[in-house]
């Protein structure tokens, strides 16, 4: 499977997700963000504090989300 390279926050509450593939994924936070699980990521400068082991997407292992969650999510 691959793994993920970067994550890059963008505008708006939008994720970029780039895989070692080359391949990358854009996830809008913004439908979550009212959720128990995503809430705290209502804080912008929290959001902007993403970051990546290769495996998850963390903040701050306060929250984590595999790689094959980021792709379920892509597809909704």
């Amino acid at each position: 499977m691959s793994r993920i390279v970067r994550v890059t926050p963008k505008e708006d509450y939008f994720l970029e997700v780039v895989l070692d593939n080359g391949s990358s994924v854009t996830i809008d936070f913004t439908g979550r963000l009212h959720t128990v699980r995503f809430s705290i990521l209502s804080d912008k400068e929290y959001f902007n504090t993403v970051t990546t082991d290769g495996t998850f997407v963390r903040w701050n292992y306060k929250i984590e989300i595999s790689l094959s969650e980021v792709l379920e999510m892509a597809q909704r």
